[in-house]
C-alpha cells in the first residue's frame, strides 16, 4: 500500500510531482537546470552521473 495516494495514469516521478505542482514545479526546474544548463559534461554523461547517485 503506497503512503501517498497518487493519480495512477501518470507513471513514476512524474505522477508524484503532479500531486504537488507547489513543490513538483520547481523541483522539475532544478532537475532540468543540473541535467540540460550549458557545462563541460554533455547531458548524457550528466544523466548517468545523476542514475547512479
Amino acid at each position: 500500500m503506497p503512503h501517498i495516494a497518487l493519480n495512477n495514469d501518470l507513471p513514476g516521478i512524474t505522477g508524484l510531482m503532479a500531486h504537488r505542482p507547489d513543490t513538483g514545479g520547481p523541483l522539475g526546474d532544478l532537475a532540468d537546470a543540473l541535467l540540460r544548463a550549458p557545462s563541460s559534461l554533455e547531458p548524457g554523461e550528466r544523466e548517468l552521473i545523476a542514475a547512479y547517485v
